[in-house]
């Protein structure tokens, strides 16, 4: 029994101790990689032991693909891969589409073929560049040897990660979401089993929008297109109309300083269903002008709620708009600054709203600082 007990501390000491290399070794390959990667940097945002070579092949073949298709040598920035997905930043000033979609193609026949991945090995950059004249690596990270990991006949980078054997390993490539920002673009991407998933919730949820509005999968594009033009085109002249009613307002004296000047013109109404932009836009205008107040309250059918807005001019004083708003209690939610707040409420509170707030801007015996 007590040989039996040393002999299992002695396989824990050992398995611990194999645990302890095999992270050493990760951090260090992560470290190498954050260095010398194809010329972008992967970030392993997953639980240790994680194994990302398939994914990682399959960005190399996706990025080449795009090189192919633009005929240029493409930075990659970074790129992520966790339990969600994986994220390709590549630095471009346009992606079209429809390019990613061929170039998303082009890596399915390779995966299809079973494309072979080679690894090579040199003394130098030099070397490397020698053997593949277009080589994409980050040369300045680079020092002494260097890897390179070829997609025979397609696209060869320099890389420490870890990679397929083949391109048929990936088994299936989708791309899920293409985004930019500032000078790049984010592109997610899914391989495996992952990716045939998401592809069935794709053709999923294009089936329900092709239902939602009235469109099959050959004619989505173009109904999406006029829909979003009427929508353009509504909303234009739902602005115009706003402002037609805004600009009709009559502003209506209130207050009186100590020799019976008014102190200000007041803008204020409530509506139905205008455009809260407008609405905005308008109150801005008028409280540029000395004296000018704007209590405005619009409702919306759609969500059965009041937006409210409620300015003066900044230089006045007497009131503070945000210290009105909140006295208001429950009434109504929002804030904002001394001279200009917004808040939404329930419908039925829109004319008490502003009745209470024209009231007390009424009884305010100066506009002065």
């Amino acid at each position: 029994m007590q040989k039996s007990w040393k002999r299992i501390k002695q396989n824990e000491k050992e398995r611990r101790g194999e645990e302890g290399k095999e992270e050493k070794r990760r951090e260090k390959g992560v470290l190498i990689n954050q260095l010398i990667c194809d010329p972008a940097t992967t970030v392993m945002q997953e639980a240790q032991g994680s194994d990302h070579r398939a994914e990682h092949t399959a960005e190399h073949a996706f990025i080449g693909s795009l090189q192919k298709l633009l005929g240029q040598t493409l930075q990659v920035r970074k790129v992520e891969h966790n339990r969600s997905g994986n994220t390709a930043f590549i630095v471009l000033p346009q992606l079209d589409p429809d390019i990613v979609a061929r170039a998303e193609s082009d890596v399915n026949s390779l995966i299809s073929e079973g494309r072979a991945i080679v690894e090579h090995s040199f003394q130098s950059m030099a070397d490397a560049k020698q053997k593949f004249p277009n080589l994409r690596a980050n040369e300045e990270r680079i020092t002494g040897q260097v890897r390179v990991i070829e997609i025979k006949g397609h696209d060869a980078a320099a890389c420490a990660m870890q990679h397929a054997n083949n391109l048929a390993e990936c088994v299936f490539f989708l791309v899920t979401r293409i985004s930019k920002s500032g000078s790049e673009y984010e592109v997610d991407f899914l391989t495996g089993d992952c990716a045939k998933q998401a592809a069935i919730d794709l053709s999923v949820k294009l089936l329900n929008v092709c239902r939602e509005i009235g469109a099959n999968v050959n004619t989505a594009e173009n109904t999406a297109r006029k829909l979003k033009a009427e929508n353009e085109s509504n909303f234009r002249k739902l602005k115009a109309l706003t402002r037609e009613r805004l600009e009709a307002i009559k502003a209506e004296t209130v207050g009186a300083d100590q020799n019976g000047n008014p102190l200000f013109q007041v803008y204020k109404g409530v509506f139905t269903n205008l455009a809260d932009d407008t609405i905005r836009e308008f109150t801005g205008e008028k409280i540029q002008n000395a004296g000018a107040v704007v209590i405005l309250a619009n409702l919306d059918d759609s969500t059965g709620r009041t937006s409210i807005v409620f300015a003066r001019n900044e230089k006045s004083r007497g009131f503070d708009c945000a210290s009105l708003l909140r006295g208001l209690g429950p009434m109504v939610k929002g804030g904002g600054k001394p001279n200009f707040v917004t808040g939404t409420a329930e419908r039925q509170y829109a004319q008490q709203i502003v009745d209470v707030l024209s009231d007390a801007v009424s009884k305010t015996k100066t506009r002065l600082p």
